[in-house]
């Protein structure tokens, strides 16, 4: 009998660890933070830091880290003037612990174009550089995915307007800058919309320090969107140009390099039209080989309750691909176009491996993956949760 009932406890230990692969590591409340955006970075401690759009004292957003516990210390609160507000993008963190990014707002009084700012380990905030607009460039809280890379002590990123006209309305094309740690910008690149692309997205550096990212197109003048490569002296070479449809169109987030040289990542819209979003596509994840050839992964929204619009950076872990799509998966009262989906592309095969209800677990997740040294992948979910503002979750593939 003793025998019998190890046993039906094993089998439901294992049954309860099987099915428990998803859980939400810790809920926002507005004042500690809302609508999380952006990778979460991790430390050596397995400490996670990260930023939320609104929300704090003045609802203009906050840095925060959690423990590996995932009990949260607000490291900085934004008031959304000279310091800037709403945060975008995943934080750099330097080997000294002080963190880099950029918020979509605040800064120059004149402009309110945002600003790139450095965080200390004592809390300490520093606005390296006030965005000017125009041909300086501009950043826009429309686009969350934006950080900055560092490349011997300098940082260098994307702004997703600004720079030369004519893209959308005023706004302009936008640029990749340079800024020393004294504050000093440089604008290195300004996209023209046409063979070169328009609103550049997250950057990426390799070990020689080329930067490598995507344009991701002009409607108005017709390009589809394009992957490039950029020494630090700004010299562009574009690498590959997307022809739209089934092959995609809109490149968006951050590129995934692996040590051959291949990239990974995916388009917002195109594949096979019309899908549940309209007739543009659901988007694609991509392979580039090191030759610069395209070959389509997955498209989606072909599939019953598939993801639909790729939300952030493809995470490879041993060739293994992880994701998240922020509409798709399960359609309900709170999400009419679905709330998203984590999905994986294990041995050449796609499978979702979450969908979101849209209750305590959140719903349309935001950015990209980020991996402990256990093998779970943790990121942010932009809305709902139990107080509404948001999550981040906790997932074992």
């Amino acid at each position: 009998m003793k025998l019998s009932v190890t046993v039906l406890a094993l089998t439901l230990l294992l049954t309860t660890a099987t099915a428990q692969t998803f859980k939400v590591f810790y809920t926002f409340h507005f004042t500690d933070g809302s609508n999380p955006n952006g990778d979460l970075i991790r430390d050596s401690a397995g400490n996670f830091y990260g930023t939320t759009q609104f929300g704090g004292k003045s609802n203009r957003g906050l840095v925060y880290k959690l423990n590996s516990s995932g009990q949260q210390t607000i490291l900085y609160t934004f008031t959304g003037t000279t310091d800037g507000g709403i945060p975008i993008g995943r934080l750099l963190r330097d080997n000294a612990g002080n963190l880099y990014g950029i918020t979509s707002l605040g800064g120059d009084p004149t402009c309110s174009c945002g600003t790139v700012f450095k965080l200390s380990e004592n809390g300490s905030l520093k606005v390296l550089h006030n965005f000017k607009g125009g041909k300086d460039g501009s950043q826009n809280q429309g686009q969350p995915e934006l950080g900055l890379v560092m490349v011997n002590g300098d940082l260098y990123g994307s702004a997703s307007f600004g720079g030369v006209a004519g893209c959308d309305g005023n706004l302009g094309c936008g640029v990749v800058f340079k800024v020393t740690q004294s504050g000093k910008e440089t604008v290195l690149y300004r996209f023209n919309g046409q063979a070169n692309g328009a609103f550049p997205q997250d950057l990426i550096a390799d070990k020689a320090g080329n930067l490598y990212g995507e344009a991701g197109g002009s409607y108005v003048h017709g390009n589809a969107g394009t992957v490039f490569k950029m020494d630090t002296t700004g010299k562009l070479t574009t690498l590959y140009t997307f022809p739209g449809g089934t092959l995609g169109f809109s490149p968006r987030w951050r590129l995934t390099r692996n040590v051959n040289g291949v990239m990974y990542g995916v388009t917002q819209f195109g594949g096979e039209a019309p899908c549940a979003l309209g007739s543009a596509g659901c988007g694609v994840v991509f392979r580039l080989s090191a030759a610069d050839k395209e070959s389509v992964l997955h498209i989606f929204g072909k599939q019953a309750n598939d993801g639909e619009e790729p939300s952030g950076a493809i995470l490879d872990v041993a060739g293994s691909l992880y994701g998240m799509t922020f509409y798709g998966g399960t359609v309900n009262s709170t999400c009419a176009l679905g709330c998203g989906t984590i999905y994986g592309i294990r041995s050449g095969k796609y499978s979702v491996l979450y969908r979101f209800t849209g209750a305590d677990d959140g719903w349309n997740p935001s950015g990209g993956l980020t991996k402990d040294a256990a093998g779970n992948l943790y990121g942010t979910a932009l809305n709902g949760g139990s107080e509404g503002d948001g999550v981040v979750f906790e997932i074992t593939p």
